[in-house]
């Protein structure tokens, strides 16, 4: 195969597909300050990508180097326990690490100069997701070995995407970037918790203390169901008082299969067998809401 193509396949591109989503969610929130331009569009959605595959990447080698991934023998693939793409030397930890350090210096360059062709408030909401893509799996931080915190990084991550490109098109912050971007960050937060279940016992055995880690299997249930909760609830709030378009409702479409997702997950920290399942379905779920809420904001331009 191919050497570039491997470092594609490297980034875990298929993981990347809900930062797109968030762009397009961004994108598609009701903007009047500033024309639409391709150009400034498509370079910020190439700065998103780049900085999610980045992070990646330093997971993959800071999780090779305390050891999680190396004796992670109930990983599902692809979903847990990384690309392997170490541990079957195809790459040197090294190589990982430059092309994950490469991609950040992209996306730093990438935003200084859509900054300067936009709006200067970018650069606070950019550099707090430069550290989070960092500091979640680096020492001396690791926010992912901090319980609830890592969590937090991960949705405040994803609330970011949805609420830069709100920005960038508004010239200022605004309500209904923050209503909805929260909501898909949290939404977003609940595919590392979820993944987080089948790595446990590596996590515990390495010293990387996930909120999973941390938690009983009633806990975890309670988590999953207070984000996804919290995620409807402000889309409720900002929809009370107009700061979004009644047509996000559409997003209620997915609420039964988040059900379904609390009820599998009961099932299958009983039974390890129906971990795929799981895993599988709450991808899906949360991929069919960002979608539906695209469609939901997309009404809007009709």
């Amino acid at each position: 195969m191919n050497k570039s193509i491997q470092y594609f396949l490297a980034t875990r591109p298929a993981f990347l597909i809900i930062t797109l989503l968030g762009c397009l969610i961004g994108l598609l929130l009701p903007s009047s300050s500033h024309p639409y331009s391709w150009h400034i569009n498509l370079l910020a959605i190439l700065l998103a990508l780049s900085l999610h595959a980045s992070a990646n990447l330093l997971n993959d080698y800071f999780d090779h180097m305390n050891g999680s991934d190396l004796i992670n023998t109930e990983r599902i693939s692809p979903f847990t326990g990384g690309s392997r793409y170490i541990q079957d030397q195809i790459f040197t930890p090294q190589q990982i690490l430059t092309l994950g350090a490469l991609l950040s210096l992209l996306a730093i360059g990438l935003g200084i100069y859509i900054c300067s062709q936009t709006t200067w408030l970018l650069m606070p909401l950019g550099l707090v997701g430069v550290i989070i893509a960092w500091a979640y799996s680096s020492p001396p931080i690791q926010l992912m070995s901090r319980g609830i915190m890592g969590e937090i990084a991960i949705a405040m991550a994803w609330s970011l995407v949805v609420i830069g490109f709100a920005t960038m098109h508004q010239g200022h912050l605004t309500e209904s970037a923050i209503y909805i971007g929260l909501s898909f960050g949290l939404m977003a937060s609940n595919i590392l918790l979820v993944n987080q279940i089948p790595d446990i016992k590596a996590d515990q055995i390495s010293g990387k203390y996930t909120l999973a880690t941390q938690s009983t299997d009633q806990s975890l249930q309670l988590w999953f169901g207070a984000s996804y909760g919290s995620a409807y609830l402000l889309q409720i709030l900002g929809t009370n008082n107009g700061a979004i378009p009644i047509s996000t409702a559409i997003t209620l479409i997915a609420v039964p299969l988040f059900i379904a997702c609390s009820y599998y997950m009961s099932q299958a920290l009983k039974d390890r067998s129906k971990l795929k399942f799981l895993v599988l379905l709450n991808i899906s779920a949360v991929h069919l809401y960002a979608v539906l809420l695209c469609l939901g904001l997309a009404y809007m331009w009709i």
